[in-house]
């Protein structure tokens, strides 16, 4: 029963840190997809690399944890190619000026740097690979915005660029509703699972299970260990920070900041329902092979640094 009652007060703790967040992005995502413009996102989201660098910028931009990005990326469906909306989804969560400013602080300008330059190549390459698996035609890679719009219903198929429905009346409570009763299951689930890991893992585990090093194990130990793990936006900074003081090599360090911030399970579980699947199964694996390889062009840039 004790550990019944640790694991629901952890529940409470964590779903009451996390639900301003949430409900501000749920608000944000209603307001997008009730008064954003579709002509404009036609133009300016339903094409290729551009389209994924302003979706970049924008979510580089928008402050809130992973679970805020979520019904945020739910207001861009219909209106956003499926790249453009997976691009959105993996940097949002990853920069803000906020975390950068923490960054800077307690681990120093070189990662810092890292930290601002690498996901937007990241979240570019990520994009342009959905949308080509998109392009082919693969099942289960259907744009949201050629599917399930409103928007698309109205106008019929031959609607053309720019189109606007004029019979479609925008509702922000309908589709605040809507975003809410999408996912909220999904974020509680999330909750309960990270409410039941952060209870039953004994404290410093994480420091002490992946401890110093720099060869490829800590690589791996790092993505995988960060990747699952929950974390609310900044405190991967001083965990990160408690890693490299342990021992823990920078490349491995920055493979656990970037692992622990942009993904998590609430998100993934979230992510199936706004992108599908099988883009879900994409963006995962792309965030391991993200993770591991920055934090391995990191250990090696940082090793060709002239030191002072």
């Amino acid at each position: 029963m004790d550990i019944v009652l640790r694991i629901l007060t952890e529940f409470v703790s964590l779903t009451l840190t996390v639900l301003p967040y949430f409900a501000l992005g749920a608000l944000t995502g209603a307001l997008l997809k009730t008064y954003a413009k579709t002509g404009w996102f036609v133009r300016h989201m339903s094409g290729n690399a551009l389209s994924i660098f302003w979706a970049s910028l924008a979510g580089a931009a928008l402050p809130g944890c992973a679970c805020a990005t979520m019904p945020m990326a739910q207001g861009l469906v219909g209106k956003a190619r499926l790249g453009t909306i997976t691009a959105f989804i993996m940097i949002s969560p990853l920069l803000s000026p906020v975390t950068l400013l923490l960054t800077y602080a307690m681990l120093g300008w070189e990662m810092t740097a890292a930290r601002l330059l690498v996901p937007f190549v990241g979240s570019m390459v990520l994009g342009l690979l959905v949308n080509a698996l998109e392009g082919a035609g693969i099942r289960g890679f259907s744009s949201p915005a050629m599917a399930g719009s409103p928007v698309a219903a109205a106008c019929g198929p031959a609607c053309g660029p720019g189109c606007e429905a004029e019979d479609v009346r925008p509702n922000l409570f309908r589709n605040l509703g809507g975003i809410l009763r999408d996912l909220t299951p999904y974020f509680l689930l999330g909750m309960g699972i990270a409410a039941v890991s952060t209870t039953l893992l004994p404290e410093n585990a994480i420091p002490d299970f992946l401890g110093g090093g720099s060869g490829w194990a800590a690589y791996a130990l790092a993505a995988v260990v960060g990747i699952p793990l929950y974390v609310c936006e900044g405190e991967e900074v001083p965990i990160t920070f408690a890693l490299m003081q342990k021992g823990l090599g920078p490349g491995p360090a920055f493979t656990f900041l970037l692992a622990s911030v942009g993904t998590c399970i609430p998100t993934i579980l979230m992510a199936q329902k706004i992108i599908g699947r099988p883009a879900t199964a994409v963006y995962v694996l792309a965030w391991i092979v993200f993770a591991v390889g920055s934090g391995v062009v990191f250990a090696w840039a940082a090793d060709s640094l002239p030191r002072p």
